[in-house]
């Protein structure tokens, strides 16, 4: 049987005050998934590599062994973490980033690890093209890897030379925090960790918060037309079809982007950044409102297509709704057009598409349950 062990990475540099809100829920995860996972009795040793010091200090009081690592500006994700399996001599590895399995059992992880634990030569990933949770045997593995990958969005992809099996498709393996609006899905889910949940009722969210779940009202009428927009998996759109009533309307572009390097070499292009081009962000947002009740958008492709080098700060407050605080001009038009649409329409990034689609669609199913119940 192979030792297993989960390694946890989290770390940044806010550059701003919504950059900080974002951290500051990052962090309310990771203690989140401390206390719940230090119980998982299939794991044999937990690590939490982190730039933040307060973080660390409290992860002691879980038996967690933490590490504090520099903050950098250009840090190397493959390199750092080939160093920690071999300084630990680690024989299976769960990595998990730190803002994910937010929801994620203790059940799950217990499978997860008791697969590594009789396994030889595999890698399970919640999503090879962008993974966040990565799971694999022997962990020298990673050490083989000629060219490491400079994020964890990658590391899947690095490791599909072993027999690669895919992670059960929930909202525990595919729901990470990465921008605002999933701080916004988070605040919907009744299964949300209660350090996660003492900081969002801190939290101002507003406006995007209220067009959530004006979006999420939409998806629960039958027959309403809710537009999906950006790297939508096609499993999802599945998931809310066969949980719910609603239509779907998908106009999915550019998955993997990241992974396959198509980002960084500007190769980005958009059907809908075409339109928008020809119509306007006004023309783009009055033909939504022709088509469809309510929007979700990973505006992360059309920004690309239209070689927009934003700053964390204004994608957030391009996420939030609020175009007063987008410094970029062409952001800030954007912004502004979709705040002013008779529809509600909720920007954010690919996990809003993806895994936070899943944990609306599962809150409103977890509702009607109750309404059943009586519960």
């Amino acid at each position: 049987m192979n030792r297993v062990s989960l390694v946890i990475f989290e770390g940044g540099m806010p550059g701003s005050q919504i950059e900080e809100q974002v951290a500051q829920v990052r962090k309310a995860v990771v203690l989140d998934n401390l206390e719940k996972f230090s119980e998982v009795a299939e794991l044999d040793d937990v690590f939490l590599y982190t730039t933040y010091e307060d973080l660390a200090k409290t992860a002691s009081s879980f038996g967690v062994e933490s590490q504090v690592i520099p903050a950098e500006q250009h840090f190397h994700f493959g390199e750092a973490f080939a160093e920690v399996i071999k300084d630990r001599s680690l024989e299976a590895v769960i990595y998990m980033g730190g803002a994910s399995g937010a929801l994620m059992t203790q059940s799950e992880l217990s499978t997860f690890a008791r697969c590594l634990a009789s396994s030889s030569g595999v890698m399970l990933a919640n999503n090879i093209f962008s993974s966040d949770i990565v799971g694999f045997t022997p962990a020298s593995a990673l050490l083989d890897v000629g060219e490491l990958p400079q994020t964890d969005n990658a590391l899947g992809m690095a490791l599909s030379f072993l027999n690669h099996r895919k992670l059960p498709e929930t909202v525990g393996t595919l729901f990470d925090v990465d921008t605002p609006s999933d701080l916004a899905v988070l605040e919907l889910h009744p299964a949300v960790g209660s350090n996660v949940k003492g900081v969002l009722q801190k939290m101002d969210l507003e406006p995007a918060s209220s067009r959530l779940r004006k979006v999420r009202e939409v998806m629960s009428i039958p027959l309403s037309e809710v537009c999906l927009i950006g790297r939508v998996n096609p499993q999802t759109v599945s998931y809310v079809n066969e949980r719910l009533q609603c239509r779907t309307r998908v106009f999915s572009e550019e998955r993997g982007m990241k992974a396959l390097g198509r980002e960084g070499s500007r190769q980005i292009v958009s059907l809908l950044g075409y339109l928008t081009e020809e119509v306007g962000f006004t023309g783009l947002v009055r033909a939504l409102e022709k088509v469809a009740d309510a929007v979700l958008m990973d505006t992360r492709v059309l920004f690309h297509h239209f070689n927009l080098d934003l700053p964390a700060k204004d994608r957030f407050n391009s996420d939030l709704l609020r175009p007063d605080a987008v410094d970029d001009p062409v952001a800030r038009e954007f912004t502004a057009c979709l705040l002013s649409s008779k529809i509600p329409i909720v920007p954010g990034g690919h996990s809003l598409v993806s895994g936070g689609l899943r944990v609306i669609v599962d809150s409103l199913v977890r509702e009607g349950e109750r309404a059943q119940t009586g519960v």
